[in-house]
């Protein structure tokens, strides 16, 4: 018994050993063992929580789409990626154009806290549009450029985000409603209205001086045996406008050429001046600085002719020639014409008229039992002329 006893104190000792080295091993595989405790242990980690120690971000989500030249919009995503949007988790796309329908669209389910509009199509100017989720509030904003995209321009573009981002997160006061912001953006992306043209006054065209200078060529008809009279001819009138009525007092001087009459018995050289004194009334079809003019004219001239009988074409003649004479036969005339201007001061001017002898105009071949008609002119004679005014 007694020689048992030192063995079965032996025996405890060991196991005592043995249990204090098993609870210094534990206690330095202490994070090993946690990590592959079964669930529910004691220092066992929750399912799908992350490994890494690193904090789990909370920002709010913005979206901020993009419109304008490539360029520019790289730029602005530059300035707004740096510190000035710190307190946000920025989403950029880019749009073709700006959107109003997208703006006021909802997108609550898209876990999107605020979106931003950035449209710079145009260099001069930046307009930026703001709303929440629900699409119920508003911020517009318009920033002037300096059309180069600088950097003043880019910082002053990232600043106005900013502070519109915290305002309409923090501040519901300071934004606009539905209705507001669509009214305030119908009027920013209308086309500008072109101006009014103010109407074309119907007033008399542009006053034309009183003197009137023109030149031109006529024909008349004379008689059955000479056929045409023709010469060139100059005019000077005076006159004045009457609202779009236009008055002048007319004097038109011509030189018609030689006329020949040849019979067996006598011949007759005739040559003309023909002086005529109007009246003349034209009124413009348009009312532009030189419309065209129609217009008619009345009046009365004299006509000058020198008559010099000459021997017939038979041989030898049996009657002697007179001398030559002249003579004036009053001529009473109308007419009625066209101008077409050819400039401001300048136009080119037709007419149809109409001349009678009040007194009928011949010439006799005197013989021993009276006398003879040889020619005789028309009393009513049309003629038509064309020439240029100043």
């Amino acid at each position: 018994m007694i020689t048992k006893r030192p063995t079965v104190w032996l025996a405890a000792s060991a196991a005592v050993a043995l249990s204090a080295a098993r609870a210094v091993a534990g206690d330095g595989d202490g994070g090993a063992a946690a990590s592959s405790g079964s669930p529910g242990a004691p220092g066992a980690p929750v399912s799908g929580a992350p490994v890494s120690d690193a904090p789990v971000s909370d920002a709010p989500v913005v979206e901020i789409v993009l419109t304008g030249a490539a360029d520019n919009l790289g730029a602005i995503r530059t300035a707004l990626e740096s510190e000035a949007l710190s307190a946000f988790t920025v989403r950029f796309r880019t749009a073709p154009r700006f959107d109003p329908a997208a703006l006021f669209a909802t997108r609550a389910s898209s876990g999107v806290a605020l979106s931003c509009w950035i449209d710079v199509s145009d260099p001069r100017r930046a307009a930026l549009y703001f709303t929440d989720p629900v699409a119920d509030r508003f911020l517009v904003r318009s920033i002037e450029l300096s059309g180069g995209f600088d950097e003043l321009d880019r910082e002053s573009v990232a600043q106005v985000v900013e502070l519109s981002l915290r305002s309409l997160r923090v501040d519901a006061r300071a934004s606009l409603d539905r209705e507001q912001a669509r009214a305030l953006i119908l009027r920013q992306t209308a086309p500008p209205e072109a101006p009014a043209e103010p109407p074309v006054p119907a007033a008399a065209p542009a006053r034309r001086r009183a003197l009137e200078l023109g030149a031109f060529y006529g024909v008349t008809a004379h008689s059955a045996e000479i056929g045409l009279t023709h010469g060139p001819g100059v005019r000077v009138a005076l006159g004045a406008n009457w609202g779009r009525h236009r008055l002048a007092l007319d004097a038109r001087l011509q030189y018609q050429f030689e006329r020949r009459y040849e019979e067996l018995r006598i011949g007759l050289d005739l040559r003309t001046i023909a002086l005529r004194a109007d009246a003349c009334w034209r009124y413009p079809l348009g009312t532009g600085v030189t419309p065209i003019e129609v217009g008619v004219r009345l009046g009365a001239g004299i006509d000058h002719v020198d008559a010099a009988p000459t021997s017939g074409s038979a041989e030898p003649s049996a009657f002697v020639p007179a001398g030559a004479s002249s003579s004036n036969a009053l001529v009473l005339v109308a007419g009625s014409g066209v101008k077409l201007p050819l400039g401001r001061d300048l136009g080119l001017f037709t007419e149809l008229f109409v001349e009678l002898d009040p007194a009928r105009v011949r010439y006799d071949l005197s013989l021993e039992q009276g006398t003879e008609t040889v020619l005789a002119r028309y009393r009513i004679r049309p003629g038509v002329l064309l020439g240029v005014e100043l």
